[in-house]
């Protein structure tokens, strides 16, 4: 804890006060592979972003030299990487091993959280039912699977959607209900025009929902949105592309995000843990104490 306070306060005071932008969150899309089929994903089975085992530890090394000092694996479905019989818990290890100080796996959970030293961001996209239609009857299995993590550090994760924002307060509360996550994050459907128009929000949409999280937040539920990110996400306009985040693909690194290149994509970026992370690097008062009271930092 010591060391992450005194790396916070270093990197405040060379942003904040010196006013250098310097990376901080490098996510790794270290699969493509996945075994779910959401209808909102448009990077599962591809064979584009697999990465092999020597190219994984290079991404992470370099990200570590360049100055990131937290870390996401995602995908696909991260937990199930593999090559030439490495496993994700190794990248995991080797991660913490040069000094990361945060690492974080986004999951749908469908495989046993069994890897240490790592917070589990673990997709939930809605109550037991509607969740069910949209991946596949995993409920259970994730609830057991979360029972059983090695560690407390998970969270509860949804995107928002026309399939599920209807049930959001039902969400919210069965997800409380369960005493199984630290937090619930969430994310706004992004993606591009036509499936925004067919399965996601006007801005007034986005409006409502971010209103209601904000006031389930109030009456006490434990969903990770600062006052400093509600705002920025309600007004849409926090400062994008965000340069202390990359995310690395087997390809080239993205300053923030895949759709850093589509303004029609950015401009309605609902990406909500990369707006947190954002108020965080800023050093907005809501969102450190948001960091604090969730991440245990």
């Amino acid at each position: 804890m010591r060391e992450k306070v005194l790396n916070w306060l270093g990197y405040g005071f060379q942003t904040f006060i010196l006013r250098k932008q310097l990376p901080y969150l490098f996510g790794l899309v270290i699969t493509d592979k996945c075994n779910l089929n959401c209808f909102y994903c448009e990077s599962k089975n591809s064979g584009r972003y697999h990465f092999t085992y020597e190219l994984a530890i290079d991404a992470i090394r370099d990200a570590y030299h360049r100055g990131h000092r937290a870390i996401y694996f995602t995908g696909g479905e991260p937990m199930i990487w593999e090559d030439k019989g490495h496993q994700l818990d190794e990248l995991i290890a080797f991660a913490r091993k040069i000094g990361f100080l945060e690492v974080f796996i986004f999951t749908n959970g469908t495989v046993p959280l069994t890897i240490t030293q790592c917070n589990y961001i673990v997709t939930i996209d809605g109550p037991r039912d509607i969740h069910n239609q949209i991946r596949t009857n995993t409920y259970d299995a994730i609830l057991s699977n979360v029972e059983h993590a090695v560690t407390k550090a998970v969270f509860a994760s949804i995107t928002f959607s026309k399939a599920n924002a209807h049930c959001l307060e039902q969400y919210v509360r069965e997800i409380d209900q369960t005493k199984l996550f630290r937090g619930i994050s969430f994310n706004l459907l992004t993606h591009w025009p036509e499936i925004i128009e067919k399965y996601g929000f006007s801005p007034e949409g986005r409006i409502a929902i971010l209103d209601n999280l904000w006031r389930l937040k109030k009456e006490g539920y434990p969903i990770v949105l600062s006052h400093a990110a509600y705002l920025a996400l309600r007004n849409n306009n926090w400062k994008r592309p965000i340069p202390q985040i990359e995310l690395g693909t087997r390809d080239r690194v993205f300053t923030c995000c895949r759709d850093v290149d589509n303004p029609s994509v950015c401009e309605n970026c609902g990406y909500a843990n990369c707006v947190e992370v954002s108020q965080i690097l800023a050093l907005k008062p809501t969102a450190l104490w948001q960091v604090l009271r969730m991440v245990g930092i």
